[in-house]
């Protein structure tokens, strides 16, 4: 019997020095893993800051761009409007009552369409960029509208 429970109590001292060596290595490897995976965060996490920040910046450059097409295109649809309402006025120079009449009303016209591009222009200047797909939709219909009017 005594022989049993030393063979016993030997098996289970070296079960416990294998279970104890195997549990130090299982927790080293873990401990790695954890300060492996801690730094792959930090790292994704500076490349995700520096990502944003390149699109941000990418943003801001693409808005400016498109403000500025935005503003040229304006500059342009006004003066053509001009050169309309100067036609207008030499032809009301030579038309007749009548035609004075349909002149007079086409030079209203046109003004007011002048005025609401002026007015979309001075919006431009102070339209922010969470605003700026809006207004600028908002403002390509108003000028197709003056397009299409002008063809006339």
């Amino acid at each position: 019997m005594k022989k049993i429970t030393w063979i016993v109590a030997s098996m289970l001292t070296i079960g416990m020095l294998t279970f104890s060596s195997c549990s130090e290595k299982t927790k080293n490897s873990a401990d790695e893993t954890a300060e492996a995976a801690k730094n792959d965060a930090k790292e994704n996490i500076d490349d995700a800051k520096e990502d944003l920040k390149d699109a941000g910046d990418d943003f801001k450059s693409k808005f400016k761009d498109e403000k500025e097409s935005l503003k040229t295109d304006i500059d342009g649809a006004i003066s053509k409007i001009d050169n309309k309402i100067e036609e207008a006025d030499a032809k009301m120079d030579k038309a007749t009552a009548k035609e004075k009449d349909k002149w007079k009303e086409r030079k209203k016209e046109l003004q007011k369409e002048k005025e609401d591009l002026k007015e979309s222009l001075n919006k431009l200047q102070a339209e922010t960029d969470e605003k700026w797909d809006n207004f600028k939709s908002e403002t390509r219909a108003k000028m197709d509208k003056v397009k299409a009017d002008l063809k006339d």
